[in-house]
């Protein structure tokens, strides 16, 4: 039989008339032919399929055209708390796996101990104030801490090398805390000098008096000094210098001829090969001189 659809007159003989009042989406139509063979009845149910699917189009699930969206419709919810996952994980993982920020050493003699011994050394590298004042009404507390931080530096260095004018420092140290409320008492232990003034518990006492993060940054300034001029490339790279470099890079709302100065250390201490340690000690003179006021 030829796949061709019957024409209607044909249709009617085999199938007879439709009932217009029946959807015709739920239409059965039964085909009597007795008498033919399962394969006629197959080609006969062909034709009138296509036939009715030729007039009515092919038959549908829906009873209108309109068709269910396919892509999928995400509740915002589900999205939502997606985000905050991925969020918290990543600031999980941050935490976990990143390096930790090196910690700056609450003592700055600590500092001496990473220079080389050549540079540890060499003879007092002087603070660029010159001449250590008094505490004075025009002294911030984070200047006087500053000083304090580079003075406890060069007066220790001074009195491991023998040196007969280590006590300068003892005394600058003494005359910045003497009118500092409750300083007293530690001003006289750096005046009296010796061991007492070099130990570990009269650093210590200074904590009350002095804040101690910026005395810290003192303490690195000076030592990065005293490598600098002796040309002492592994200080710059250990991790105490470079916490003092990330202190120093955070502080906020620097003078311009700070911030112009820091960047410019930044830049000199991250560039390849050995630093032009002319240009880093001009920096670090710079940044010194400014945060000591």
């Amino acid at each position: 039989m030829s796949d061709r659809p019957l024409d209607p007159e044909r249709l009617k003989e085999l199938i007879g008339e439709i009932d217009p009042l029946v959807d015709e989406v739920e239409v059965v139509h039964e085909i009597g032919a007795s008498g033919k063979n399962a394969k006629s009845m197959e080609e006969i149910a062909a034709a009138a399929v296509a036939e009715i699917e030729k007039n009515t189009g092919p038959r549908r699930k829906y009873s209108t055209d309109e068709r269910p969206e396919l892509a999928p419709r995400r509740r915002w919810s589900s999205v939502l708390l997606a985000a905050l996952v991925m969020t918290f994980s990543g600031v999980v993982g941050y935490r976990f796996f990143r390096p930790p920020s090196p910690v700056l050493p609450s003592d700055p003699i600590a500092f001496i101990g990473v220079l080389s011994a050549a540079a540890a050394a060499k003879p007092t590298v002087e603070p660029e104030w010159s001449v250590p004042r008094g505490a004075s009404d025009s002294l911030s507390e984070r200047g006087m801490a500053i000083r304090i931080g580079a003075l406890l530096v060069e007066y220790e260095r001074a009195a491991a090398r023998g040196d007969s004018t280590a006590q300068v420092f003892g005394d600058a140290i003494s005359a910045l805390v003497t009118n500092v409320p409750d300083g007293i008492d530690v001003a006289t232990i750096f005046a009296a000098g010796g061991a007492d003034a070099r130990s570990s518990t009269a650093r210590h006492a200074l904590a009350p008096l002095v804040r101690v993060a910026p005395m810290a940054l003192g303490g690195w300034l000076q030592a990065a000094r005293v490598a600098a001029s002796a040309g002492d490339a592994g200080f710059f790279v250990s991790r105490e210098s470079r916490a003092g470099l990330t202190q120093l890079l955070a502080l906020r709302s620097p003078s311009p001829e700070v911030e112009a100065a820091r960047d410019r250390l930044d830049t000199l201490l991250h560039r390849r090969g050995r630093p032009d340690f002319a240009a880093v000690a001009d920096a670090l003179e710079t940044i010194q001189r400014e945060l000591a006021n």
